[in-house]
């Protein structure tokens, strides 16, 4: 006996193959990638959950097989149906805003250290952004009293701003990736 269902409004199809007292359970869907989908049998009594939809080539897929009196306990033997749901959402990351006028988005700052302490501290700190100078080039990082100090040996180098809706500690860096002072060249009050 061979049965197929369709799932997911006819996008995907369940196929149900029953010989000598198994039965063979094959879900596919395409990957809309959307999160996780669990697929179930349908049958007189109820339903029964044969589990995780897994990414292959594009395509969502469950290879199941159970015996008919498994299906048979269960009350979901003859099948009459299947289906899949959306039983975890994919966590969606919303995407950074844009950089401040003047500034970029740095995915890498501790490449742009002239240190290797100061580039393992900077490393790949979320959040970066960087503004090139004459001079060097600025550094800033998301800076909050709730977190750990962004660039620790530089603490007495940063210069705390609000840019844009966030703070940020802000490093100034010669050419070479130094560290220099934030009130070079700027009048001392």
């Amino acid at each position: 006996m061979e049965e197929r269902y369709a799932l997911a409004e006819g996008k995907g199809r369940l196929t149900v193959r029953a010989a000598e007292g198994r039965v063979a359970c094959e879900a596919m869907l395409p990957d809309d990638g959307r999160g996780l989908y669990k697929a179930y049998l349908s049958g007189p009594q109820g339903r029964f959950p044969l589990g995780a939809l897994l990414p292959e080539g594009g395509t969502l897929v469950l290879r199941r097989t159970l015996s008919v009196g498994e299906l048979e306990r269960r009350g979901v033997w003859p099948p009459t149906g299947g289906g899949v749901e959306l039983a975890y959402p994919a966590q969606r990351h919303p995407a950074a805003p844009p950089a401040p006028p003047g500034w970029v988005r740095e995915a890498q700052p501790g490449r742009l250290m002239g240190e290797i302490l100061l580039a393992r501290c900077a490393g790949a700190a979320e959040g970066a952004l960087l503004r090139r100078e004459e001079d060097g080039f600025s550094l800033a990082l998301p800076f909050r009293t709730d977190r750990r100090f962004p660039l620790t040996p530089l603490f007495c180098f940063a210069k705390v701003e609000n840019l844009g809706e966030e703070h940020y500690a802000i490093f100034c860096f010669n050419r070479c990736g130094c560290p220099r002072p934030p009130h070079k060249g700027e009048t001392q009050g």
